[in-house]
C-alpha cells in the first residue's frame, strides 16, 4: 500500500530544514501563519498542523503574545533526522496504525478491570519514569514501555498482552524516536510524564471514556514526532 506523505507534514519537513540549514536561528520568530500561507500557497489548516508537529518534536515553541519561535537549544545534532533501516521505517508506520486501536481501547479495559496490584504497579513505574525523566533528565524509554504495558495487562486479556509482548524490540525503536528529541527539553520530558499520568489517573478514577480519551491524545503527539523525525520514506 502507498501512502503519500501529507501536505503538513511536507511543509513540517520544509520548515525543519530551513531551521537546519540556519534560515531560522534558534531563539528566532518563524513568519507568521499568514505569510508561511502565502509562502507555501496553501491554507492556514496544514500550516497549524506542520507547527503542531513540530511543537510536539520539542523543535518551536510557543510565547505568550503570539507566534512560534525556535527553541534555544535547538541544534543540528538536537533535530538531525533519525537514521533507520527503510523496513523498521515501515514496520514502524503500521505499529503505530495498531497502536492506535489496540491501546485507546486497553485504557479503557484497564479502568474497568483494574485491580489494586495492577493500580500499584502503574504508579510505581510512573514515579520511576517521573525520576528518570524530570529529574536525571533522560528519555526513561524502558519506564514508558513498562507502563503502556501494564495497561495492557490490566485488561486481563491475554491475547493482548501476547500481542504487545510479540512486538517489544519495535516498540522500543519507535520509541527512541519519538523520545530522543525530548533529552535536552524538560518542558518536553514533563509533557510526556503528564500525559502518561493523565491516562492513570482516569484508570485510577475507573473512567474508562477519559482513559481512552487520554490515550489518544497521548499517541496522537507521539505520531507527530514520528512523522517528523522519520527520513523521508512512505508506506
Amino acid at each position: 500500500m502507498s501512502q503519500k506523505e501529507s501536505v503538513s507534514q511536507i511543509i513540517s519537513r520544509e520548515l525543519l530544514n530551513m531551521i537546519e540549514t540556519g534560515q531560522f536561528r534558534p531563539g528566532s520568530k518563524l513568519p507568521t501563519e499568514k505569510e508561511l500561507t502565502a509562502h507555501f500557497s496553501v491554507s492556514r489548516a496544514p500550516i497549524r498542523e506542520a507547527l503542531s508537529m513540530l511543537r510536539a518534536a520539542g523543535v518551536i515553541n510557543s510565547r505568550q503574545g503570539g507566534g512560534s519561535y525556535v527553541e534555544e537549544t535547538t541544534s543540528s545534532t538536537f533535530i538531525h533526522r533519525i537514521q533507520v533501516e527503510r523496513d523498521d521505517v515501515e514496520n514502524i508506520k503500521y505499529l503505530f496504525e495498531m497502536r492506535k486501536i489496540l491501546e485507546p481501547e486497553a485504557a479503557y479495559l484497564a479502568a474497568l478491570r483494574r485491580t489494586p496490584k495492577c493500580l500499584d504497579q502503574m504508579k510505581n513505574i510512573l514515579k520511576r519514569m517521573q525520576e528518570e525523566s524530570i529529574e536525571k533528565g533522560t528519555t526513561a524509554i524502558h519506564s514508558d514501555i513498562e507502563f503502556h504495558r501494564s495497561i495492557i495487562k490490566a485488561t486481563q486479556n491475554p491475547i493482548m498482552i501476547q500481542t504487545l509482548e510479540s512486538l517489544s524490540t519495535l516498540y522500543e525503536k519507535a520509541l527512541n524516536i519519538t523520545l530522543r528529541p525530548n533529552e535536552q527539553l524538560k518542558r518536553k520530558r514533563k509533557a510526556v510524564y503528564d500525559e502518561h499520568q493523565s491516562i492513570l489517573l482516569a484508570i485510577e478514577a475507573e473512567e474508562p471514556e477519559l482513559a481512552k480519551l487520554q490515550c489518544q491524545i497521548h499517541l496522537r503527539n507521539a505520531e507527530k514526532k514520528l512523522s517528523l523525525f522519520l527520513q523521508d520514506y512512505t508506506v
